[in-house]
């Protein structure tokens, strides 16, 4: 047998979704996470899918081992090494802030303290010359202290203009590693070549903070996969590619967003798959909900993630806004006596109350239960039994305090996660300048589905879709995705002056990067490249990224790299300024090599089957029930529709079709519902 695995591990379920390369046949599986020891509910989701892992050739995994580390600030004790007379950039952050009218707001605190912040004599400048000359004695001295010491774990370097010229940081790590050779060193050089020295010292310092533990995971996990007889193993990154593990080890900042990332690949493969055009995909978990906006079914990417407010993490990933909204997200009464739902979830341990792990307080599952949008008939995860009971207490303790009805607060629970998600949507939507009406809704994640058309309603869609294995969605992704590197090189240039023999020159250096590292990966053809260019008008602060097309450049090319420039920046901010002179910042490559390819086995055709059973349903806008069928998702062939109100339940989710909504069943299992 020849099996490939996709494993996404979340806040509170571990997926899988497997490909038997013999039969064609896709198989699922889910467990509760362990977030304490990771690996455990990877093997654990392997025995609940009968799986041989002997028999696993290729294994991808997302983790959000990375994001869990920096939410609960649970990294290394680490120390930054920086350009003498810099070593307050951390702390110093932006002028920016939240809210200008809020005089109470404290700045984010740092992931490394002041007192582990040193300045070492050294000076580039911006063409890449020395000024001062790396002062080895202080960079050992340093070391030695810190290692004596017996506190730190890792050491984040970035000096001033090093993406001009590495050699002063890659002398430093020479020389920690002479006196200090188990020290973890990041190099803002290695983790971001690029310009903005807080934005790249914020990066270099976040992959400082996650190596130690990153690390050691991934080694764990290579362990366990050699003793299991499991062949390759790669893991996914933020930029929706994979990785080896021993280079995400090295780079653990590029997992990030590993998880979410997975659902968004899913996303653009089925959206070709389907002829879909836009698309807004929604991701609601246990924990958290990721959206992002597909346009023209192409996921759209950012490097200005932040951590937190004004923590910025600057390499490319998704983009996707995640918000703590989840099944899992807390219901609770402020001082002002107001409800709130999120950001903080009862997680995979203890769980909604109605798990019966030892919850207490209620979530937006509980209230789903409490609403009858959940059915005793359809098993959590195919095995756990919910407690309705326990729900319903759950949901008193605030009724109680509201003075209002179960039904009332359980609905106003609901209420209020649909809007805090549908604000989500707007972000990635609206508020850039693209019309949601014209996208479908692609629901997915363990809860997403059962409120993906509400979600639809409150943002005047009319199409939504639900994936075949929506609660697995992301690992599903892993399985489909291609490996992928990002490089960037920043040189500045005006437009005026362009060197273009320089402009050619770059591009071939980040291609001859691209190339050496498939090779190492592992590939035997050559990778895919796409090139960009970051412009702006001289004296803007942000630039636009704009694409150019392979081989030798010449000036027509970036003639007409220029007119996308000032298309884009009408597109974006409303007007443009063509006679105005350019600048380019950075060059970037992205490089994409395929590895597999997947074929999804297709359902007969048929008529809906009869419902399985019938459960009262509260829907918005009524405290009334409503007598509402159930549906098996196995049971539904290809052709099948079914109007509502009905419950369509599987292993890993449940499907809210509310009155006035209509679902039929494509050839592969994919539910398209009208809203």
């Amino acid at each position: 047998m020849a099996i490939r695995a996709g494993v996404d591990t979340g806040g509170t379920f571990t997926d899988l979704v497997a490909f038997d390369e013999g039969t064609g046949a896709l198989k699922l599986a889910k467990t509760l996470s362990t977030p304490s020891a990771p690996s455990e509910a990877i093997f654990d989701v392997f025995g609940k899918a009968d799986l041989d892992t002997q028999d696993i050739t290729y294994f991808v995994h997302g983790t959000t081992v990375a994001t869990n580390t920096l939410i609960e600030r649970k990294g290394a004790v680490s120390a930054l090494f920086v350009t003498e007379g810099f070593r307050d950039i951390l702390h110093m952050q932006r002028t920016t802030r939240p809210d200008h009218f809020d005089l109470s707001w404290v700045k984010s605190r740092g992931l490394i303290p002041r007192s582990r912040c040193y300045g070492i004599r050294q000076r580039t400048q911006r063409d890449g010359s020395s000024l001062i000359e790396l002062d080895e004695a202080q960079v050992l001295a340093r070391a030695v202290e810190l290692r004596d010491a017996g506190e730190v774990q890792a050491i984040a370097v970035s000096y001033l203009f090093s993406y001009m010229n590495p050699e002063h940081e890659r002398r430093t790590r020479e020389l920690i590693h002479s006196v200090w050779p188990e020290a973890q060193v990041s190099l803002s050089s290695d983790v971001l070549p690029r310009w903005r020295e807080y934005d790249r010292t914020s990066t270099t310092a976040i992959d400082a903070y996650l190596k130690p533990r990153l690390s050691a995971y991934m080694r764990r996990l290579e362990q366990d996969c050699r003793d299991g007889g499991i062949g390759q193993l790669f893991i996914l990154g933020s930029n929706g590619g994979v990785m080896t593990s021993q280079r995400a080890g090295e780079l653990p900042v590029s997992l990030v967003r590993s998880g979410p990332s997975g659902g968004i690949v899913a996303c653009q493969q089925l959206g070709a798959m389907l002829g879909i055009g836009d698309i807004i995909a929604a991701d609601m978990g246990g924990t958290s909900f990721e959206a992002c906006l597909l346009p023209g079914g192409q996921p759209t990417y950012t490097n200005s993630e932040e951590l937190e407010w004004g923590i910025p993490i600057a390499l490319t990933m998704v983009d996707a806004r995640s918000i703590g909204a989840g099944g899992g997200s807390l219901a609770r009464i402020d001082a002002a006596g107001i409800m709130t739902v999120g950001p903080e979830s009862a997680g995979a341990d203890p769980g909604p109350v109605c798990y019966g792990r030892g919850g207490t307080e209620p979530t937006v599952t509980d209230a789903n239960a409490v609403l009858g949008r959940l059915a005793p008939e359809f098993r959590l995860a195919g095995e756990y039994e919910l407690d309705f009971d326990a729900a319903a207490r759950a949901i008193d303790t605030l009724s109680e305090r509201l003075d209002l009805s179960r039904t009332r607060v359980a609905q106003g629970v609901v209420d209020i996660a649909n809007h805090n998600m549908a604000q989500a949507l707007r972000l990635v939507s609206t508020d850039r300048g693209y019309d949601p009406r014209d996208a479908t809704l692609l629901a997915y994640g363990g809860a997403g589905p059962l409120h993906a058309c509400e979600l639809a309603r409150a943002m005047h869609i009319a199409k939504v879709l639900v994936p075949l294995y929506p609660g697995a969605f992301s690992a599903f992704g892993a399985l489909l995705a291609d490996a992928r590197f990002d490089y960037a090189k920043t040189n500045w240039m005006r437009m005026r002056y362009l060197d273009l023999e320089r402009v050619n020159e770059i591009f071939g250096d980040l291609e001859r990067q691209a190339a050496d590292e498939f090779r190492s990966e592992g590939f035997a053809s050559a990778p895919l490249l796409s090139r960009t260019i970051d412009l702006r008008y001289v004296g803007q602060n942000w630039e636009l990224s704009v694409e150019l097309p392979g081989g030798t450049l010449s000036a027509g090319d970036l003639e007409t790299a220029t007119q996308r420039f000032h298309d884009e920046h009408e597109r974006v901010y409303g007007y443009a300024l063509p006679e105005e002179e350019l600048e380019i910042l950075t060059f970037s490559l992205t490089a994409i090599g395929t590895r597999h390819s997947l074929e999804l086995p297709r359902l007969p055709e048929g008529d809906a089957p009869e419902p399985v059973g019938t459960r009262q349903v509260v829907f918005g806008g009524s405290q009334e029930p409503v007598a509402t069928p159930l549906f098996w998702r196995g049971d539904l062939p290809a052709g099948a529709t079914i109007e509502g109100p009905a419950l369509v339940g599987q292993l890993d989710t449940t499907t809210l079709l509310p009155p006035g909504s209509v679902a039929t069943t494509d050839q592969y299992g994919n539910l398209h519902i009208t809203v």
